[in-house]
């Protein structure tokens, strides 16, 4: 194995952190998230507390894992380890299938604001939302084409630029606020439990993703300490950006009319008609939306399934082109470009509602064979040098694993489980036809040992990194109870 012709470690805390709140701040918050706030009203902040407690011990989880194994693909790699690659690649496969869908997703959400900024700019036009999809679809094809460094630079700015837009939006419509738009806290969770699953299940999705950064262990700086320190602030992180934003929107959409968020194609344009508000703060909400929430969606959503690709041509249950790294820019460029076609394809179905369901239980599966492979690689290899430890791991493996289960089945959407079960058949019908009998290369072993030696950084290094880390913790932790006593203040004067 050369180490020259393979992926570099390029990503350091601040990518990582961005990559992973980005894979997750976009088309869940914006869309489908924020439109339980017309299935629950105020209680959505119920829902979001629950979805943030379930990924609380499952973002640690992974933490540990990708300082264990920091290697491309993520579960795939663990499961492959701790339990076996048939397994590994049919969660690769549903994997993959749902990282590009939330790509897709965000192309259509970033079409439908972006149709309303024109509307708002005065444009006397109207361009299909699949066009623009992929149209924004093969522009980030083309920046991650051009390498992780590349990309990741380019995270940074659309998160900063997301984070900047909205904290200007939430002070400009501060004053449009009305307190009555809230209802007692608990007084809007649906009776029916299946009901109320599925609304946490759609709000989960805005928290869904938070180990993609895992998934690119192999181009991660320092990983035995970056993951689990990117993995542990980011739930904190996204939960913040969503409540602080579902909080935004009780209070500016009119009680009466808050129903009418449940089945609106772009929620936060619903409520700011009702309560009025046009001009700038409208536009910048837009422009927060589309060129910060969506574009740094769609840079760790494509590098993400790229890297599962990658991961599966090298060990040979994909064809071997799949595996090819660009000379210049180390990025597998023939896996990315296939992602921004498969992309393109998922967008042309128009459907952002499909979409998320599908890949909701998509991921929900993966998680769980992460979480079992956790639990399983301590059994089967208890001596494997392990970093960092997940606080009280096993036991928040098994919880998160019977949680998870549950509300998958809980919280089916027929409508979308069709596309699930025919994924799965194909996918097993590809690992009885051709991967049965196909051992693993042994310049794909070489690999993975290559990139199992990670170097410790110097203690000149070490104390930028801790000084780095404190400064994340301690802007992460404010937001979050700033987020919360907030809901709590809205409630009360109910």
């Amino acid at each position: 194995m050369d180490e020259k012709k393979g992926l570099v470690r390029e990503l350091g805390l601040p990518e990582c952190v961005t990559i992973t709140a980005g894979a997750v701040i976009g088309v869940g918050l914006f869309t489908v998230g924020s439109s339980q706030v017309g299935a629950m009203g105020s209680s959505v902040i119920i829902a979001s507390v629950i979805a943030f407690l379930m990924v609380l011990w499952p973002a640690a989880i992974y933490g540990e894992l990708g300082a264990t194994l920091p290697l491309s693909g993520g579960t795939y790699s663990f499961a492959k380890r701790a339990i076996n690659w048939p397994v590994a690649i049919f969660c690769s496969w549903h994997y993959t299938i749902a990282q590009i869908g939330i790509a897709g997703g965000e192309a259509l959400a970033f079409a439908s604001y972006f149709t309303y900024l024109l509307n708002a700019l005065g444009a006397g036009f109207v361009i299909d939302s699949r066009i623009l999809g992929s149209a924004l679809m093969i522009l980030f094809t083309i920046i991650n084409y051009r390498g992780i460094k590349f990309s990741g630079r380019w995270q940074n700015g659309f998160m900063f630029f997301f984070w900047a837009a909205s904290f200007v939006w939430m002070i400009m419509v501060m004053k449009n606020l009305d307190f009555s738009n809230f209802a007692p806290i608990f007084s809007g969770i649906p009776t029916e439990f299946t009901a109320l699953a599925k609304c946490i299940v759609m709000v989960w999705w805005c928290f869904a993703g938070f180990e993609t950064c895992v998934g690119m262990g192999a181009e991660v700086k320092f990983p035995q300490i970056t993951l689990p320190r990117a993995l542990t602030l980011s739930p904190f992180i996204v939960f913040a950006v969503n409540a602080l934003f579902q909080f935004f929107l009780v209070g500016l959409t009119p009680l009466a009319g808050q129903h009418l968020l449940e089945t609106a194609d772009a929620p936060f344009v619903e409520g700011m008609t009702q309560a009025g508000i046009v001009g700038f703060p409208f536009i910048l909400l837009c422009l927060g939306i589309t060129f910060g929430g969506d574009f740094s969606s769609m840079v760790p959503c494509t590098a993400g399934a790229a890297r599962y690709m990658y991961i599966m041509a090298v060990d040979g249950c994909f064809p071997k082109v799949f595996a090819k790294v660009h000379p210049k820019f180390r990025s597998p460029y023939v896996s990315v470009i296939v992602v921004g076609v498969v992309g393109i394809l998922l967008i042309s179905t128009g459907s952002i509602v499909i979409i998320s369901a599908m890949c909701a239980f998509s991921q929900m599966l993966c998680y769980i064979i992460g979480y079992l492979s956790y639990l399983l690689l301590y059994k089967k290899e208890p001596d494997l040098h392990r970093p960092w430890h997940a606080p009280a791991g096993k036991f928040g493996a098994v919880v998160s694993i019977i949680l998870y289960a549950a509300l998958s089945i809980l919280a089916i959407d027929w409508t979308a489980i069709w596309w699930n079960i025919g994924l799965s058949v194909i996918c097993i019908l590809y690992i009885l036809i051709f991967v049965r009998n196909r051992p693993i290369p042994e310049e794909a072993i070489d690999e993975e040992l290559l990139a199992l030696k990670t170097k410790d950084p110097s203690p000149e290094e070490k104390a930028k990194l801790d000084a780095q880390y404190k400064r994340w913790r301690i802007i992460a932790y404010i937001f979050f109870a700033v987020a919360v006593v907030l809901f709590i203040f809205g409630s009360t004067l109910s």
